[in-house]
């Protein structure tokens, strides 16, 4: 599922259901990679008020980047 954000940090995201992997595109044009991400985290981050602040808390340094 790719889902656009409005954020300043984070331009759009795309999660593997299947695989757990998640893909965040980032405003400066640079790419993450996370692996084992719960969907539960993908689905708060797309609700969140501030999507880099919860990047920045709940997900940076968290899970393992490919």
């Amino acid at each position: 599922m790719e889902t656009r954000l409005q954020s300043k940090l984070i331009e759009a995201i795309n999660y593997k259901r299947e695989t757990r992997h998640l893909t965040l595109y980032l405003t400066n044009g640079q790419r993450r990679h996370y692996e084992d991400v719960p969907e539960g985290i993908v689905v708060g981050l797309a609700a969140a008020a501030s999507p880099g602040d919860f990047y920045m808390s709940q997900i940076r340094g968290r899970f393992r980047t490919t």
